[in-house]
């Protein structure tokens, strides 16, 4: 009687076992996976986090910087998630210059989601802070070798320093986004049906200097979970992200576009 219940036991346990293992493995399936711009994506439900690196070109004018950004977003909803995003930009813009450039976001996003496609609308608003005291302090009297440009004799030296002046200028004002700032984003992303997604997203923000900033973002996601199996048991969401950027400031005359890639990957729990 004892082993006979024992036997009963034994299979009811297994059994749930067995229900709950298919429950949690559905549950993961039927959830929404697709990515997002800025190393994000729609679960609807759940932390969605990022993470990415990769090279900024400010202007034909500057050296390359490194950027690093990244981002944690919460759904409280299927239909409305909110979060945090930093990035920060770092590097010398020439042999002699360098800067270090911070922007904090505090963000909501209202999405509508349709099968494999998702779209959202976001305000935002953020804080930067831009380290360029030491970039100033090095330009306001360049000169070669350490002397004043009033001590240069030579007019091509004087000509060359004054254009080296010009164009950390220019450079200074791509990183000039200081204090506080309010803006919108709508971004969308595709997941196809195995392996990869697309995704984009357009970026206007106006900070309270009175400039302007507008973004383009598009990219392209790979799909990790299709080709893990412990990551389709085990997580919402998992992309390997190429990220393009494409930037305009309309301030104090700055007319080049920016450009960044950004190679990243998105975790969602």
């Amino acid at each position: 009687m004892i082993v006979r219940f024992a036997i009963i036991l034994l299979l009811a346990g297994l059994s749930i076992a067995f229900a709950g293992e298919q429950s949690t493995d559905s549950l993961h399936e039927r959830v929404s996976d697709i990515p997002l711009p800025k190393q994000s994506a729609y679960t609807g439900k759940g932390f969605v986090m990022g993470i990415g690196m990769g090279v900024f070109d400010a202007s034909e004018k500057c050296d390359c910087v490194g950027i690093w950004q990244g981002q944690a977003d919460y759904f409280y909803t299927s239909w409305f998630s909110g979060g945090v995003e930093v990035r920060f930009f770092g590097g010398e813009m020439d042999s002699r210059t360098s800067v270090l450039y911070q922007r904090y976001r505090l963000f909501g996003k209202f999405h509508l989601s349709f099968s494999n496609f998702s779209m959202y609308l976001s305000p935002l608003v953020g804080l930067e802070t831009t380290d360029i005291s030491e970039l100033r302090e090095q330009w306001k009297n360049r000169s070669k070798n350490g002397d004043d440009i009033d001590d240069i004799d030579d007019d091509d030296e004087i000509a060359s320093v004054a254009d080296s002046a010009i164009k950390a200028t220019n450079c200074e004002k791509m990183f000039s986004l200081d204090g506080f700032s309010a803006g919108l984003e709508f971004g969308m992303g595709y997941a196809f049906p195995k392996y990869l997604g697309i995704f984009g997203a357009v970026h206007y923000e106006h900070n309270f200097n009175n400039s302007q900033l507008l973004t383009m973002t598009p990219g392209l996601g790979f799909n990790l979970r299709s080709v893990w199996d412990w990551a389709q048991k085990n997580t919402y969401s998992l992309w390997f992200t190429v990220e393009g950027g494409f930037q305009r400031y309309f301030h104090r005359g700055v007319s080049d576009w920016n450009r960044a890639l950004i190679f990243g990957f998105t975790l969602g729990m």
